[in-house]
């Protein structure tokens, strides 16, 4: 009898600490609200890409119709989050015509940057400073390694 109570104990205690924990994490349940430079996943996916190599200034909007003078090197396909929650890579689909040939690199994030288009368009560009000789050149992602 001693030993059911005592398992009992044991167990009421470990469940409290358990409850309590899972309470305070549920506390940011419905805080968080997206800002207006946010971006969705679902919005990224499939978003074109651009390359560009010049030195540019990504604090300024750039000109109107300036994407007309930048190469469109293919679209995202995918991210790589860490277990941490942090975006580490950028898997393009690049190369190919209508999805013949595209095949995978992925990028760092930090390597990414975000234009916007000066005037009231919300128009959002997504640059990467490279050439296609380096994106010809850049391994195959696949999948597989992870």
């Amino acid at each position: 009898m001693k030993t059911l109570l005592a398992t009992t104990a044991v167990l009421a205690s470990l469940t409290g600490a358990a409850m309590a924990d899972g309470h305070a994490k549920m506390s940011n349940i419905g805080s968080v609200a997206a800002q207006p430079s946010d971006f969705f996943a679902s919005d990224l996916i499939g978003m074109r890409i651009y390359n560009v190599e010049v030195d540019f200034d990504e604090t300024a909007p750039m000109m109107e119709d300036a994407e007309k003078e930048w190469d469109d090197i293919g679209e995202i396909n995918d991210i790589i989050i860490t277990a941490e929650g942090d975006v580490s890579a950028v898997i393009l689909g690049v190369g190919g015509f209508l999805g013949l040939g595209e095949r995978d690199v992925s990028v760092s994030m930090d390597e990414i940057k975000v234009l916007m288009e000066e005037g009231e368009s919300d128009d959002r560009f997504l640059v990467v400073k490279t050439s296609k000789e380096m994106l010809e050149q850049a391994p195959a992602f696949e999948r597989e390694e992870m």
